[in-house]
């Protein structure tokens, strides 16, 4: 068996010359001008030390690209706030975990092919105390049909 070494290191400090702040970012893409595209934006974690230590990836600052711009203008949405080691972090958690619990079918409708509640039971990454039904499969096609 061969052991993979890798070498570990401190990130380097980055030292950027912040040309915009989010909070003088335009609320909406209309009022974006293009000169948005030479400016160095500071991300919004880096406003709130407690932040600062929750996402240790963030890069402190970012530039907005032409292409993304353009993608941003097409979809009407805003410029972001947030770095992209940022906004990706944010949108991992709202993945369910890596886990899966041990459930039973929450169905209880006559017409499913069952008496009474339905009995099966399956493997699901929505843990018990969240508040979403969970259907067996064959319940779940009764139901969407």
């Amino acid at each position: 068996m061969k052991l993979l070494l890798v070498n570990w290191y401190d990130k380097p400090e980055s030292k950027y010359e912040f040309t915009l702040t989010s909070q003088n970012l335009p609320k909406t893409i209309k009022e974006t001008r293009d000169d948005i595209l030479k400016q160095t934006i500071k991300c919004k974690t880096q406003e709130n030390l407690e932040n600062k230590k929750n996402n240790p990836a963030c890069t402190t600052a970012f530039r907005i690209t032409e292409l993304e711009l353009t993608l941003y203008k097409k979809l009407g949405i805003p410029v972001p706030e947030f770095c992209f080691p940022c906004r990706r972090t944010a949108r991992f958690a709202l993945l369910n975990p890596r886990k899966l619990w041990h459930r039973s079918c929450m169905c209880g409708k006559q017409n499913h092919g069952h008496d009474g509640k339905c009995i099966v039971q399956f493997e699901t990454s929505y843990a018990p105390d969240r508040p979403e039904i969970v259907y067996c499969e064959k319940c779940y096609q009764q139901e969407v049909v």
